[in-house]
């Protein structure tokens, strides 16, 4: 029996979604070192997803992704990486940003 295979796992964005939340939740209560744990989980899997839209050709989505991802390494506590990767997004896409 073969299986079809889809470019993006359903899986893998439920649990990105939930790995925000829990760092939200986290946040909330008070307790940043759990905070930063799923923010980074939710980073690192944003990234994978991202790229898996971009393989599936979705420019959109895959950029979306990308930003999602800055955003959780900078709630995470990692401003630089989360510029670094903006300011990437800024060369990319130029019309879809701003400039300071």
């Amino acid at each position: 029996m073969s299986s079809v295979q889809t470019p993006v796992s359903d899986m893998l964005v439920t649990v990105k979604s939930r790995e925000v939340q829990r760092g939200m939740l986290a946040e909330m209560g008070n307790r940043p070192t759990d905070a930063r744990k799923h923010y980074l989980a939710a980073a690192h899997l944003e990234l994978v997803l991202a790229d898996d839209y971009k393989q599936a050709g979705d420019a959109d989505l895959a950029r979306r992704g990308r930003i999602s991802a800055a955003s959780c390494f900078w709630r995470a506590g990692d401003p630089d990486r989360a510029r670094t990767m903006l300011d990437e997004l800024i060369q990319e896409f130029p019309d879809q940003g701003y400039r300071k």
